[in-house]
């Protein structure tokens, strides 16, 4: 017994003893563990939030507070590595106690990434011409459309505005006009292909790079011709963020066009004989000067919110932000509105180390009301100008000029503000289309609405290192309704309707876009490879349906005068209606592309493209529905040879650039244009006189043209990038030489063919020419740094070939007079067509003209070229300055060279007229005037030549901003991670010769550099606010 217990003893023991032996080890680990505390701050020595901090080759790790203080527990003497995007990782040998570190800057990295067609590169290994606007030369500005940022940014883009009311959208130009059709470039947001950016926020993007030359371009092929726009949207990153950004806005009108007051107006116009003394006498009250920009333009406001909430890790990120923009115009009251939500949510994630799946999308809901504009018959902004100084805005109804109150007698639908007064209708004008602002403003409304909804869905697959496929599923789903009111209501003889008119209509649009590609890079040595290949499918479906109902002059069409009841709805039974559409259409594409990119040793670089892309038959005939665009590109980093090694004090980098790259257009092209169409002529009889019947009669209406086929563009590229004094000093230039063949020309004459007309031919040439030159330096000298950052283009554009069978292509016309401006070889595109005005002669007051051919006679042979509305050259400056926490921004913008065909006098109506055109004319006093006496004979031909031509070269400071950020010791005590007030001042200061309202707002398209009274840009006052949590 006593040696059983004992054996039983000696187990018990054994057992212990293993079990120490088995937990040596284990509690040996635990003694070795320190505990680490410590604070990431950056060379601001300001404490960095969401710092990743982690135990190498561990999962053990956390992140940096919002003081950049962490703690992390860890095995004595590992490595503990710090993260955050954008810096130089550190590594620090774990230790007991304190651990503080700074983390610097990567300037390499932030510097030259940029996003390129399906794929990214470093800057410093780019072959093509790119310029990047980056989020910085965005924020904290009033512009409500990405491509408004572009303007004066980057060299060789011009951002050109038909109109700045309240949503509308400017056109870029990239390079030129490349087209007697549309020039918009292509716009591809986060990978998905769009042709309207309106519905996202600025506030949301993280960068925009222009592909201007022909090889950066060419891998979107058919789509490019006109060069490219590749926005980034943010993404979030480090740990959780929630920020605000609120905005105030007070609008006014910049500039104030000079137009004769009341005395000049009377004393001009009884100089021309149109108006007695007597009628002055009888109509106008002696006292009345009315400033009709006064009375129809107010200070207004706009207000934008915007929140995000963001963060990322290594394993994936966040983001969502919605924003708020509400803009009321500066005419008075609300009928020039814009209204915008937007919301956006980026999303990815890391499943596998192998699979990262992502989602970008954007939605946007929007509502507007707008005035007319731009025209010659019908522009609010015009009457402004041209409305005599002797009536007033309005008269009380019962205190009515006695001219008033008969026409109110015999028409009491004459407009008023329903408040007692009625509208002021000049007596001198007769039936000018100029009519009262307040009356354009009241008798026809449009309003708009509708939304969008679109992004991308992607996943990136790597299944052996180096190699990403990526099929990414984009989408856009769009709604757009108009509503529009014609009310009844008297001004004049022929400006009057006794009816209600009411139009409606409603689009909606389905795009879906499917992407695969895939990018496998290589290293062999000092060789580096990057091989893309991909395939493209898109597809859009348009549907739509419009119409109207109105009365005629003996029924007011609808159930009662009241806006209440102008709908379709309660129209009555006499009301003619007008109904279109309803039926969808379709457009799809197809294509296959590829790239290979190449380098050695960093030093030289080599860049092969091709795509290829179809159309579907509404556009191209099947034989040539297929299009191929090859590029090549090539780069030598001459400062990386051992012969410049000298030279690294003062040169940091040097790189030449040359591309060759095709790229093409089919954007006037869609709905069978190609095709034989036929149409109907009206009903035929047939049979004979005693015996016959009615039947519908059919007839060809064009040829048809099977061989159309896409414009082409070619594009030779030269430049060089350079970096001096350690990156402080940056200078990059590109000359570039951009044909475009092929164009598409309609109007072709059929000289043998009787009935009907040409299908669109492949029928003109256009050549554009230019260097671009962009200058920066930057620099810090203790708390201070400062940059300064410059950029000008030039450029030539001459058409080199349109169809013999054509003289030249009409663009836009002034009143009954013919077309002004003209698409014709050997000139600008689009240039002016006139007569060449020379002077007046002193005898008679009448305007002289050159005579072209030399017959002795001045009628339309002796048009010529009298000016263009393309600049000779375009630039940019943008100065900025810091210290502590303060911060100074200035930025203008301007171009020299272009003209402004002025359409804004009259000599048909006893309209107002601008005082450049009166001040100096001639009169029996001043026989040397430069301008021709009041109601000359030949004041027609004056309005139709260089003498309304006038220098619309500008240069306007568009921003001048003082902030302050609050240091992060105070705003850290009430959970604010960082804190900014700001006050701006915006296109405030305009200088320029050019007497209309803004050199910066005329006709795009044909209609290039003509006013015809565009809404102008407004001059702002800005206080703004930015909160980051």
């Amino acid at each position: 017994m006593k040696q059983l217990v004992k054996q039983t003893c000696w187990r018990r023991c054994a057992t212990v003893v293993l079990f120490l032996l088995l937990c040596l080890p284990f509690c040996m680990a635990q003694a070795q563990t320190v505990k680490v505390t410590g604070k990431v701050i950056d060379d601001l020595s300001e404490p960095m939030i969401g710092v990743n901090v982690v135990e190498k080759g561990t999962t053990n790790g956390c992140l940096t507070d919002i003081d950049g203080n962490y703690t992390l527990t860890v095995t004595k003497g590992s490595t503990l590595v710090y993260s955050y995007i954008g810096y130089i990782t550190e590594e620090r040998t774990a230790k007991e106690g304190t651990l503080n570190v700074t983390m610097k800057e990567d300037t390499k990295t932030l510097d030259e990434v940029v996003v390129v067609g399906y794929g990214v590169q470093k800057k410093s290994s780019l072959t093509g011409a790119v310029s990047s606007v980056k989020a910085e030369d965005m924020e904290a500005r009033t512009i409500t459309r990405a491509e408004q940022a572009l303007q004066g940014k980057t060299a060789g883009v011009s951002v050109l505005s038909a109109s700045a009311k309240p949503g509308s959208g400017p056109s870029v130009r990239i390079r030129g006009i490349s087209s007697n059709g549309s020039c918009d470039p292509l716009y591809v947001v986060d990978g998905r292909v769009t042709s309207n950016i309106g519905g996202i926020d600025t506030n949301d993007i993280e960068s925009m790079e222009v592909l201007k030359d022909g090889a950066s371009a060419a891998i979107y092929g058919a789509a490019a011709g006109n060069g490219v726009i590749l926005i980034t949207t943010k993404k979030g990153k480090g740990h959780g963020k929630i920020t605000y950004d609120f905005q105030f806005t007070s609008q006014s009108l910049g500039r104030i066009p000079k137009v004769m007051n009341a005395d000049q107006y009377v004393e001009y116009y009884l100089e021309t004989g149109k108006i007695r003394q007597n009628a002055f006498d009888l109509y106008w009250d002696g006292l009345t000067d009315t400033d009709w920009t006064d009375a129809a333009f107010e200070n207004s406001t706009m207000m934008r919110h915007n929140a995000t909430f963001s963060g990322g890790s290594e394993k994936g990120s966040f983001y969502l932000s919605m924003s708020h923009l509400d803009n009321d115009g500066i005419i008075v009251g609300n009928s020039d509105t814009y209204e915008r939500l937007t919301g956006m949510a980026n999303a990815s994630w890391n499943i596998k180390p192998w699979l990262e799946i992502g989602t970008n999308n954007q939605i946007e809901h929007y509502k507007s009301q707008s005035v007319a504009e731009g025209s010659e018959y019908g522009s609010l902004l015009l009457s402004v100008l041209q409305l005599d100084p002797l009536t007033k805005p309005m008269y009380p109804v019962d205190d009515l000029p006695l001219y008033m109150a008969s026409i109110y007698a015999e028409h009491p639908n004459v407009l008023g503000d329903g408040k007692g007064n009625l509208y002021g209708i000049s007596p001198f004008l007769g039936d000018a289309s100029a009519k009262n602002p307040f009356v354009m403003r009241d008798y026809a409304y449009t309003k708009g609405r509708g939304f969008n909804i679109n992004g991308s869905t992607y996943l990136n697959f790597k299944p052996i290192k180096g190699l990403v496929f990526t099929s990414r599923l984009a989408y856009n789903l769009s709604s757009n309704e108009s509503y529009g009111v014609s009310r009844d209501y008297y001004y004049q003889s022929t400006s009057k309707q006794d009816y209600v008119q009411v139009d409606a209509s409603n689009t909606h649009s389905v795009y879906v876009q499917w992407e695969n590609f895939l990018n496998y890079t290589r290293s062999f040595g000092k060789h580096n490879a990057t091989l893309m290949l991909g395939t493209s499918y898109s597809q859009n479906r348009n549907f739509g349906v419009s119409g109207n109902k109105k009365g005629d002059d003996k029924n007011l069409g609808f159930l009662q005068n009241n806006p209440l009841f102008f709908y379709f709805a309660y129209a009555t039974s006499d009301a003619t209606k007008d109904v279109s559409g309803g039926e969808p259409s379709y457009s799809r594409k197809l294509a296959y592309f590829g790239r290979l990119n190449y380098d050695y040793a960093g030093k030289y670089m080599a860049q092969f493209s091709l795509r290829a892309d179809a159309a579907d038959l509404s556009v191209l005939p099947k034989e040539k529905r297929w299009g191929y665009f090859p590029a090549v590109s090539l780069g030598w980093v001459i400062s990386n040879e051992k012969f410049m090694e000298k030279t690294q004090n003062w040169l940091s980098h040097l790189k030449l650039r040359a591309s060759w790259g095709q790229n093409g257009s089919t954007a006037s092209l869609g709905g069978y244009q190609w095709n034989v169409s036929i149409g109907n002529i009206g009903h035929l009889a047939v049979g004979d006189n005693n015996d016959f019947y009615y039947i519908n009669g059919y007839a060809p209406s064009s040829t048809g043209n099977r061989e159309l086929k896409w414009e082409t563009s070619e594009q030779i590229n030269i430049g060089f990038d350079a970096r001096f004094l350690n990156n402080r000093l940056t200078l990059s230039a590109d000359y570039f030489n951009k044909k475009t063949k092929d164009l598409i020309v309609s109007g072709i004459k059929a000289s043998t063919v009787v009935g009907n007309t040409f299908s669109p031919v492949n029928a003109g040439n256009v050549t554009n020419k230019g260097l671009e030159i962009e200058l920066g330096w930057q620099d810090k000298i203790g708390d201070f740094s400062y940059s300064i950052r410059g950029n000008i283009a030039t450029l030539k554009n001459e058409v080199t070939h349109i169809h013999e069978s054509l003289a030249a292509i009409d663009g836009t016309s002034l009143l009954t007079y013919g077309a002004i401006t003209r698409f014709e070889v050997g000139k600008p595109a689009w240039y002016f067509y006139g007569y060449d005005y020379i002077g007046v002669d002193d005898a008679t007051g009448e305007p002289l003209f050159r005579d072209v051919n030399g017959d002795g006679k001045i009628n339309e042979n002796d048009m010529t070229d009298i000016g263009k509305g393309i600049a000779d050259f375009t630039y940019g400056l943008t100065l900025t300055a810091a210290w502590k926490g303060i911060d100074f921004i200035v930025f203008g913008t301007g171009s020299q060279g272009n003209d402004i065909y002025s359409c804004l006098n009259r000599v048909d109506y006893n309209v107002n007229q601008l005082t450049f055109f009166t001040k100096d004319r001639w009169t029996t006093n001043n026989p040397h005037g430069s301008m021709p006496r009041a109601n000359a004979t030949d004041y027609t031909k004056f309005m139709k030549s260089s003498g309304s031509v006038l220098d619309g070269s500008y240069f306007k400071i568009k921003q001048i901003q003082l902030g302050y950020t609050f240091p992060k010791s105070l705003t850290k005590k009430a959970y604010i991670e960082n804190l900014r007030l700001y006050a701006s001042l915006e296109d405030f200061f305009t200088f320029t010769s050019y007497p209309g309202f803004d050199p910066e707002v005329t006709g795009v398209g044909s209609a290039l550099g003509v006013d015809k009274g565009s809404y102008p840009n407004s001059k702002k006052v800005v206080l703004g606010v930015s909160l980051t949590f």
